[in-house]
Formats: C-alpha cells, structure tokens, sequence
C-alpha cells in the first residue's frame, strides 16, 4: 500500500506518517468532522488523534493496509481515507474523514477517492468484500455507499454506534454470483 499512487482529478493520496500528526489534530479539532465516525462528541484530544494515527501505522505493518492522507494539487491536507479491521465484524472497512473546507470544495471528493480505494483493495488483496459502516443518521454518506455501488446488509452497532452496514463484492465474487 506503501506505493499507491493516486492522482485522480487534482487529488492524492499519501501514506500517513508521525509528522502528520499537527494536520490530523487540526482536522480532528473540529467537532463537525467527528460527528458521525465515533461514539465520541466533541473535538478530538492529541491523545485520541495521536492513538488513531498509532493505529493507523500498526495496522499498515500488520495487513498492509490503513488509511493515507489526502492532499490536493497543492499538497494541501484535506483529510484522511483507507482501510480498517472491523473488531465486530472482523471484516475490512472503507473509511474517510475530509475537513468541511475539502467537502464545500468539492461535495463529491468522498467518492472520487472512494472509488479508487475500493478499485486498489480488489486489485490487491484475497477479500471477497469490502464493508462501509455508516452511522443511521449520517445521510450524506449514505449517499457515498451508493454511488460506490455498495448495498445495504444489516443494521448493527459498530463502535457503539447504531450503525447500517453495506457491501460491495469483489468483481470476481459478483461474477461468481451472477453465473450462479
């Protein structure tokens, strides 16, 4: 995952390393962007930012992938987008996080990255499917996971959240299923 390259539409994506924690702090000092990816109100403190990004380069040393940061043109940071192991469902997420400056620029950036990412995962890895948990409430990314082609599986909590689960099968997988 180290040697993804995304340059898609002035966008790309970067692995995230310790020197990014300052931007990520930033990012997560605004309670509007947290809303809907934890349980947690309110702005993030350094050390929940600083335990996410320890997370986040574990899990790159650990499956090989996590998530990156992501610049524009400009390499300015405008938020975050990867991959997490699910503990609940022990299945592999597409998560993001954009500043609300990033998402005013350009509403459908989730998407463009997203689309990317979810075109990487199954070009390089064994999974069958790949899950992205929204929260009930969140209606914009809703939105995301349909124009990602992901469908809706189950309701459930994830992160103590009430939280709708969809998926979206590999390529081989939906054409496994539609020769069925």
């Amino acid at each position: 995952m180290r040697d993804i390259v995304m340059d898609k539409e002035g966008y790309r994506l970067a692995p995230l390393s310790t020197v990014d924690l300052p931007q990520l702090a930033q990012l997560h000092a605004d309670p509007v962007v947290n809303r809907y990816l934890s349980c947690e109100t309110g702005a993030w403190t350094l050390d929940r930012v600083s335990a996410f990004l320890d997370e986040t380069m574990d899990s790159q040393e650990r499956h090989g992938f996590s998530a990156f940061k992501v610049l524009d043109k400009d390499n300015g940071f405008l938020g975050w987008a990867g991959f997490s192991a699910l503990e609940e469902t022990s299945e592999i997420a597409l998560r993001s996080c954009f500043s609300s400056e990033a998402l005013t620029s350009c509403r459908d950036l989730p998407v463009k990255v997203g689309e990317k990412l979810v075109d990487w995962f199954f070009e390089n890895t064994y999974f069958t499917h790949v899950v992205l948990p929204i929260r009930t409430d969140d209606h914009r990314g809703r939105s995301v996971a349909h124009s990602l082609g992901f469908i809706y599986r189950e309701s459930g909590q994830i992160g103590g959240m009430p939280c709708d689960m969809f998926q979206l099968l590999s390529p081989s997988m939906r054409s496994y299923i539609m020769s069925a």
